[in-house]
């Protein structure tokens, strides 16, 4: 097949999905690529040219490439989000069969999370930003077809835009994130990974962690970037009496040594469609205690792989807790019962969750 790929995605784990199913792709395929960028869009930075630029200079760069791709004679347009509109414009310009990566809807517009910090900036700008939900709407009315990455993500589309999905899973990296073999002194901390946004839930973790007894207290990891609510969740930690250590710029070889020297991986966003760091965590052989939301269970799936709670902050700690009861090193020993856990856990992974099941699968759509 010739096949193009347009995305508009900026760093981090949706683009690195794509880099991996782009690299698979083009083995067996001809696989071009187009971006906003490569037809000499600039995101101007500042409100208001910000928002002005979304309604009229993206449109004409996505005719640009719908155009292009057009002209090329491709059997099938493999279409992924823009994170300035979820679904791009670009649909609404094709004239050949397109898939429509949906990952999930642009939930800041069907999902309420009351506000902690930045009222101001947020409730000022909505008017101008509201328009984004109906143009999401109809860019993705225009998709011949929709393949998304949950049985979760699929009800909310056919309840939001009215279409049917078909749900190809993302798979993990297993060559990169994988657990140490060699012994390893466990931090006496805890990890999760998501930007710090409210979404994410980290406040909630916070809150748990502050009603386990201080002296068996473990610090919270978080890796992310720092979002709008940065400031919030270090006053909330603070006043609280939780430790925490947030990294913003970490490379993957960094990440993999944090999962590989943390207790336990915690999870509590709120009605996340996936979860990818889930996976990559389970990879590394880490034990999850996850907000039962969203996909989760999709991942989670039994207990051997962790604990899943209700969004409860006393039940969140008692699953917490139970892991920080284990013990200090993890040994290069085939005896060692933590260690035989966490290979398991990577088999799990290693079983369910390969790219190259994910993305003969993905093949199988867009032809």
């Amino acid at each position: 097949m010739k096949i193009a790929v347009v995305h508009n995605l900026p760093a981090g784990g949706q683009k690195r999905a794509l880099d991996e199913q782009v690299k698979r792709l083009s083995k067996l395929h001809k696989v071009d690529l187009f971006t906003p960028s490569d037809f000499g869009y600039q995101y101007p930075l500042h409100f208001p040219q910000s928002v002005i630029s979304i309604y009229f200079s993206l449109p004409k760069v996505y005719r640009q490439i719908a155009e292009k791709i057009n002209r090329g004679k491709y059997d099938v347009v493999y279409v992924n989000p823009c994170f300035l509109t979820q679904a791009p414009f670009v649909l609404r310009f094709l004239k050949m069969p397109s898939v429509y990566y949906c990952p999930e809807p642009k939930r800041e517009f069907y999902e309420y999370i009351p506000r902690k910090s930045n009222f101001w900036t947020y409730y000022a700008t909505l008017p101008f930003r509201y328009p984004i939900k109906y143009i999401d709407y109809e860019n993705t009315i225009h998709a011949a077809k929709i393949v998304t990455n949950s049985v979760y993500s699929k009800g909310l589309i056919k309840r939001i835009y009215g279409k049917i999905a078909y749900v190809n899973y993302p798979g993990v990296d297993t060559e990169l994130f994988r657990p140490y073999l060699n012994s390893v002194s466990l931090s006496p901390s805890i990890l999760t990974v998501g930007d710090i946004s409210l979404h994410k839930g980290h406040d909630f973790i916070i809150r748990s962690l502050s009603l386990i007894q201080k002296n068996i207290r473990p610090d919270l990891i978080i890796v992310g970037h720092g979002g709008s609510e940065k400031g919030y969740i270090k006053r909330l930690a603070a006043s609280l009496g939780v430790n925490i250590k947030l990294y913003e710029d970490v490379t993957d070889k960094e990440l993999v040594d944090i999962y590989n020297k943390v207790r336990v991986f915690v999870y509590a966003s709120h009605n996340e469609p996936f979860g990818m760091v889930l996976l990559e965590a389970l990879a590394c052989g880490l034990p999850v205690v996850a907000v039962d939301e969203g996909g989760i269970k999709e991942i989670v799936r039994d207990s051997s792989l962790g604990i899943l709670t209700k969004r409860n902050l006393e039940d969140f700690k008692k699953a917490m807790t139970r892991y920080l009861k284990k013990g200090q090193t993890l040994k290069d020993s085939r005896s060692d019962p933590e260690r035989t856990e966490r290979i398991k856990r990577r088999e799990y992974v290693l079983k369910n969750w390969g790219w190259e099941k994910s993305v003969k699968e993905l093949e199988e759509y867009l032809n």
